[in-house]
């Protein structure tokens, strides 16, 4: 059982007021007190009501992109010496339980990075065909640079240990740095695994993130300038 006060949970937030309190909530209720969010340049009161609810507040006084706020995120738990970070999405589309699921992967197979896995045939995840179509792709992309085969290399579920947090160092600002940092992690030789989670897709979900086909390319061009 993942020891609660071991663990940084990074949540990187833009313009998610309706559901930034819902989500901390949700954490605190499973026994994870600190939370920090990274807000990228909101423009509505995200900062506001994640502090209210109690979690650390990181600002980026103008819109960065997510892997940017994961940037963020890795440095300051790398200065606080922190032994993990979960690193989740601010849309209410994760299961807090399943970051014990995480944790128990880890400890198995002396991961470094574990990655949750949406479309695991093992979970009936109800995910709209549109993200299906876009994460295939994303995966053959991603793929065709890595090592291992990963079947969900999109997720934003994920936890890396000390040495991840230590040697990871990622330069993609925007939704290409999913893939960069399994990459990343081979390069430094660090152990990369996935396990099943749950997933809970509502319209205000879909309507964040990469949306449109334009989103997904402007996300593959990244991630192939990165390369």
């Amino acid at each position: 059982m993942l020891e609660r006060d071991n663990i940084l949970i990074g949540i990187p937030a833009y313009n998610e007021s309706t559901q930034i309190e819902e989500v901390i909530d949700q954490l605190h209720l499973a026994g994870f007190s600190s939370i920090v969010i990274v807000d990228d340049g909101s423009t509505d009161e995200t900062q506001a009501l994640a502090f209210r609810r109690g979690a650390r507040v990181l600002r980026h006084e103008i819109n960065c992109g997510a892997g940017a706020g994961v940037q963020t995120l890795m440095l300051l738990a790398k200065k606080e010496n922190w032994p993990f970070l979960l690193l989740m999405d601010a849309d209410g589309q994760h299961h807090p339980e399943d970051i014990d699921r995480l944790y128990a992967k880890m400890n198995k197979t002396r991961a470094d990075l574990v990655i949750g896995n949406r479309f695991d045939p093992s979970l009936t995840n109800q995910v709209p065909r549109i993200r299906r179509i876009f994460n295939s792709l994303a995966n053959i992309l991603t793929n065709l640079f890595c090592k291992g085969a990963y079947g969900d290399s999109q997720s934003g579920f994920r936890l890396l240990n000390s040495k991840a947090i230590e040697k990871i160092e990622l330069s993609a600002i925007g939704f290409g740095f999913c893939s960069e940092m399994i990459l990343l992690a081979e390069k430094e030789g660090l152990e990369v695994h996935e396990t099943p989670i749950h997933v809970k897709y509502t319209n205000y979900s879909m309507s964040k993130g990469q949306r449109n086909i334009w989103n997904g390319i402007r996300t593959a061009w990244q991630f192939l300038e990165n390369i």
